[in-house]
């Protein structure tokens, strides 16, 4: 009832001003909350070692940006987020105003695909492999009922728009081999997704494609530890024999890290 009463007392624009500014109280006390988490910590000081001030980051297969609120404190000088997902596309323009989000796809030529959509966003795929590889086994659980047709741009693409970047996380549930067949240039550092042993194939190619395009040195991080697996960086023939070890396809899934010289 006080509210009502309020409601017709006070002038719309008042209120607004009132309810905008309760809201943006709760979203700096969130943002301090999530800056504060162990978690937030980890992975910025992680992501510190390859990037600095003024650099340029390019999330491929962005979700709703677990990645970005710790990198965007570094103080990047280009963020670039690409993300099929609407949903997801429309979080990141929310939470993110000085950011280029795209909606879209990474792939090996420009066009359009089917994106699988799951009943978990990070599960949904370009790859009818990745669902039916995963599918009967981690994920038994998901499913993928819906579709959507997709623009398809290549990692060419991106960097003639938005110059080269500095760090590149791909991350893309499966078809990561196809984002790569779209690059022609090496590039500082990168990093994509392995899930193990169901997907184990699609390493080989990855490494190979970026060894292809200059000299780089390997590394990897289990899991979401973000801490590098090995002690030491080690070449393209080092690399093909670790992702092959038991050790490293019992480690399930992570990321494979690889930095130019």
């Amino acid at each position: 009832m006080l509210k009502k009463t309020i409601k017709l007392i006070l002038p719309a624009k008042l209120i607004n001003f009132f309810v905008e500014k309760k809201n943006h109280k709760k979203n700096k006390k969130d943002k301090l909350k999530e800056e504060n988490s162990e978690e937030f910590i980890l992975r910025k000081n992680f992501y510190a070692q390859f990037l600095k001030k003024g650099d340029t980051y390019f999330d491929i297969g962005a979700n709703y940006g677990n990645r970005i609120s710790p990198i965007q404190k570094l103080e990047m000088g280009i963020i670039v987020a690409v993300e099929p997902q609407k949903k997801c596309c429309d979080y990141l323009r929310e939470k993110y105003k000085n950011i280029t989000v795209l909606q879209k796809g990474v792939g090996a030529i420009a066009g359009k695909q089917t994106f699988y959509l799951s009943d978990e966003s990070v599960l949904s795929s370009f790859s009818k492999d990745f669902i039916a590889k995963t599918g009967d086994t981690r994920f038994s659980g998901n499913t993928w009922k819906g579709t959507e047709e997709i623009e398809i741009i290549t990692m060419d693409n991106l960097i003639q728009t938005y110059g080269v970047p500095h760090f590149v996380k791909v991350d893309v549930e499966g078809f990561e081999p196809e984002v790569f067949k779209g690059l022609s240039v090496p590039l500082k550092v990168v990093s994509f997704e392995y899930t193990v042993p169901e997907l184990l194939e699609n390493l080989h190619p990855i490494v190979g494609k970026l060894s292809s395009l200059g000299i780089c040195v390997f590394n990897y991080s289990v899991g979401e530890s973000m801490a590098m697996h090995l002690t030491e960086w080690v070449g393209y023939s080092e690399i093909k024999n670790i992702i092959d070890s038991e050790s490293f396809i019992a480690s399930g899934f992570g990321d494979v890290y690889a930095k130019f010289i």
